[in-house]
């Protein structure tokens, strides 16, 4: 009895995929799409972690009576969160990805962003930019009576 085979085997079917996705690879127009949304995405994650260790900074202050405070490098690079004493310890250290650099609204250099033990900041107020390569920004706004920290940008 004589069958007709006319499927395809395993190996046919990859190699007909490996070579169309190889030609569509070529095909395709190099886009920075890709890398303008991965700017965007760090710039956010900086943005947040940045706030976060500012929260924890007045959290500390506030609830468990340590003065720490957080100073953002003169260079527009990263911050540290210092914790002041007889030795200053540095508590944290970040240095900002490629691309990303942070400016403040305050003629103060470096900037250094302490609160009291109400969470009030000691230097009153201040907005924090953080701009990444494709000149996207970021405003972090600490508020002068209550500590209030606040993000916004047109991320």
């Amino acid at each position: 009895m004589k069958t007709k085979d006319s499927g395809l085997t395993l190996i046919e079917l990859i190699t007909v995929i490996s070579i169309l996705s190889i030609i569509v690879l070529i095909t395709v127009p190099k886009t920075d799409f890709f890398s303008s949304k991965t700017s965007e995405m760090r710039l956010r994650m900086v943005a947040n972690e940045l706030i976060n260790d500012i929260r924890y900074v007045q959290y500390k202050n506030i609830y468990e009576n340590e003065s720490l405070y957080l100073t953002i490098q003169s260079d527009h690079k990263g911050y540290f969160i210092h914790k002041p004493g007889v030795m200053v310890k540095r508590i944290k250290t970040k240095i900002l990805p490629d691309g990303i650099t942070v400016y403040w609204n305050i003629p103060k250099s470096p900037l250094e962003i302490s609160f009291s033990d109400q969470g009030a900041p000691t230097l009153g107020g201040c907005t924090i930019y953080l701009y990444n390569d494709s000149n996207k920004k970021v405003e972090i706004t600490i508020l002068p009576a209550t500590g209030r920290t606040m993000i916004k940008g047109n991320y």
